[in-house]
This record gives C-alpha cells, structure tokens and sequence, in this order.
C-alpha cells in the first residue's frame, strides 16, 4: 500500500514519516475544510489479523488515522491521548461465492457417488466394481488390493478442499480462484467419465479419460505453484487444504495411467511376450516420473514420490503371491523377476528421495528470512 502523506497536523507543523516499528502504525490525514474529499473513512488495520477488521477513528480536530503498511506517520503521544472513544466498527463484507466455488461443490459430490457407488460398491452387484475388473484383466504392473486404499484419503483430503473453498476466509484466495479454477471441475468430470468407462469396459474410453485427467491435475498444479507468493508457499495450513491433496492425487493418477496402459494392451489379447515387455516399459514410466519430480527444479516436490514407491511396494507384494492366471501367461520366472525388480525400483526411489527430504526439512527449518527495510 501506498501512503498518502499530510505535510501538517492540527497546529501547523510538518510530521515525519517513519518505518513501521511496531504491533500497528497510523497515517495522521487532516481533512481540510470544504474540500472534495470522497476518500474512504481512514481506519486501523492490525497486520496480525486472520480476518482484517477496519476500524475509524477520529477526534475533535477531525484528524483520522489509518494504518499503512509501507510508509507511516505516526501522531504524537499528546495528539493520541486526545483522541475520543471509538465511533464506529465497520465489517468488511466477505466475497460471495462464485462458479468455480459451486462447480466444485457439485462436480465433487458427483464423483464421490460415482467412485463409491459404482467403482467400489458395483451399485449392489449390478455392474463389477474396479477391483473386480483388475483381477479379471491382470498384469504384472497390477498393485495389490491394499494399495488400492490410498484412494480413500484422497477423496477426504478433496472434500476438505471442497469445503474449505466455500468458506468467506479462503473462497477468493487467488491459489483457488486462479490457481485451482477450473482444473478441478475438469479433472473430476473425467474421473467420473473414466469410472463409468471402466465399469462398462470400455477400456478406450477410459484410458483416454485417465490421461486426460492426469493432464488436468499436473496442470493444476503448474498453475498453482506459478499463482501462489513466497509467503503462501511457506504456509502449512494452506498447503495441506489446496496443494498437498492434489499433489497425492496426482501421484495415484500417474499410477493408474500406467496400470490402464497395461490393461489396454491385455484386454486387447495381447501375446505374452509382448504384454510383459508393456509391463516393464509401464514400471520404467513411473519410475522416470517419480525422478522427475525430484529433479525438475523449481517445482521438486516428494508427495508424488512417496505415492510412486507405495505403488512399487504395491505391485511387489502382489507378486508374491501370484494367481494361476498369471503363472501361467508369463511363468514363474518372469513373475518373479518382475517382483524383485519393483522391490529394488522402490529402494532406489527411496534412497533418491530420503536426501531431498533432508535438504528441504534444512531450508525450511534453519533458514533464517531477512527483510531488507529501505531508508
């Protein structure tokens, strides 16, 4: 903010600006007689406020203080102990909801239908539910039914968001105006196609609908990292209710798209040769976007990471104990190379990430901020 310095107070002499230096400073403004005035009622801000409110008051000489956050003149001791009782508290009126704010109430409760009416409960036994459809469909890069649970913190982390962004304190935030948008309302309408997809098997249609959703989830996330400001990003409370449930969905997204690649290919009667040379080009792809979110610099992150070394330990397990099926279209020693491979592509993303999150816990822990203040 700007200050608007008066060059006099009340008896004639000049007042000086100076650095804020305190809990709250004051801007002292005289309003001269019969002028054209129509700036608002000068008020009083505190900086450590969540929900700012604005306060005016005035004394005799119809001199009016208002907080600023930049440049202050601040009134002497005699003219502050001369100031009357509080006139007035007006509120600041919170801004209503909008469409992103509604759209993603309403495409989120749709999807939680869907996913758990259809994909989970099979609309009692009408149609085979999601994990039905895997095992009839199994590949090698296919978790096991435990990993399958991460999809439930998701769904509770997003509803959290949901609920948060109807809220007066955060609905206008620009990492929810600008930063999510849209994204959301597409990402779940996708979702929703892709579980309708695959509930009916058609397995076109939802693979193109998963890789349409991951895009709109990386995008997202772009868009955030490049709407948000230093100080937000540093925000813990904001970074669980508008970016970490997305980065986890991202990370189960990266999962399923490999996995419906897989099954693509499987459904479509692939050879057995080549089913496992699209089950090994399926791990290398999530193993090149778990590093990649190490690497990529500045936008490095860990959730989608760990989410990818769960989904290794996922399909590890799962080959530990393999169906009949599966030993007999690619045979014991393939099953079991493919098993130790994703053990050993679980440790090596480890001891990749395990050093980044030291380094970070470092910046963000012993890194002392220095505000540089102009003269």
């Amino acid at each position: 903010m700007s200050a608007e310095n008066s060059p006099e107070s009340n008896n004639g002499e000049e007042t000086t600006p100076r650095r804020k230096t305190s809990f709250a400073d004051y801007h002292l403004v005289i309003d001269e007689p019969n002028s054209n005035n129509n700036r608002q009622e000068a008020s009083f801000m505190s900086p450590n406020s969540t929900f700012r409110e604005e306060v005016g008051l005035h004394n005799d000489g119809s001199n009016r203080f208002y907080f600023d956050e930049e440049t202050t003149t601040l009134p002497s001791r005699e003219e502050i102990n001369n100031l009357e009782p509080l006139l007035y508290v007006p509120q600041r009126e919170p801004s209503p909801l909008n469409r992103i704010n509604y759209l993603n109430a309403v495409t989120y409760a749709a999807h939680l239908f869907v996913s758990w009416g259809i994909g989970v409960w099979g609309i009692d036994g009408i149609v085979d539910t999601r994990w039905e459809i895997l095992k009839q469909y199994e590949t090698l890069v296919t978790p096991a039914l435990w990993a399958q649970y991460l999809w439930a913190p998701i769904l509770i982390l997003e509803g959290l968001f949901v609920i948060a962004q109807l809220l007066p304190r955060y609905r206008n935030l620009p990492i929810v105006q600008e930063g999510t948008g849209y994204f959301f309302f597409y990402c779940f309408l996708l979702q929703t196609a892709w579980t309708l997809f695959f509930s009916f098997q058609l397995f076109t249609f939802s693979f193109i609908s998963v890789v349409l959703a991951l895009i709109c989830l990386i995008s997202l996330l772009l868009t955030q990292i490049h709407t948000i400001s230093n100080d937000e990003r540093r925000s813990w409370l904001e970074y669980m209710l508008f970016r970490f449930p997305f980065f986890l969905h991202t990370g189960w997204m990266v999962l399923m798209t490999t996995d419906h690649f897989a099954l693509l290919f499987r459904a479509f009667g692939t050879s057995a040769h080549m089913q496992a040379a699209i089950d090994i080009l399926s791990l290398a792809l999530l193993l090149a976007a778990g590093v990649a979110c190490l690497i990529r610099p500045p936008y490095s992150d860990f959730v989608i990471p760990a989410v990818i070394v769960w989904c290794f330990l996922g399909i590890a397990t799962r080959l530990e104990e393999p169906s009949e099926k599966m030993l007999e279209m690619y045979g014991n020693t393939l099953v079991l190379a493919i098993r130790d491979c994703s053990f050993i592509l679980a440790g090596v993303l480890s001891c990749c990430l395990a050093p980044c999150i030291v380094v970070w816990l470092f910046r963000e822990c012993c890194t002392i901020r220095v505000v540089e203040l102009e003269e």
